[in-house]
């Protein structure tokens, strides 16, 4: 298991949307590149904030008061969000191109 570096995450995090598996469903979470972050939860709770990159992973500020400080790791087919404590895992399912959930809306 390795996490993606700061290089790759450059690529992958700003503009784009993220598919997570949380609780056996669909999450989604729009990374704007303006620094803005937009997340739709799989029971339907939507979050608003601002997301930062680190060395060697990400930090999302959500306007509710919850920071979430996360690494991208990944294994022949298969890419998984660990946070900082090793705590929580997220199976990323996908990557969609700009808010193609219409998250920011």
């Amino acid at each position: 298991m390795a996490h993606l570096d700061a290089t790759t995450l450059s690529i992958l995090i700003p503009g784009q949307t993220h598919v997570l598996e949380r609780n056996g469903n669909e999450a989604y979470v729009y990374f704007n590149t303006n620094g803005d972050a937009h997340m739709r939860l799989d029971d339907g709770e939507s979050r608003r904030g601002h997301w930062r990159l680190l060395d060697g992973g990400y930090a999302t500020d959500w306007e509710n008061g919850v920071t979430g400080s996360w690494l991208i790791d990944h294994e022949p087919g298969t890419m998984n969000y660990i946070n900082r404590d090793n705590a929580v895992r997220f199976r990323m399912l996908g990557v969609l191109f700009g808010d193609a959930k219409g998250l920011a809306s």
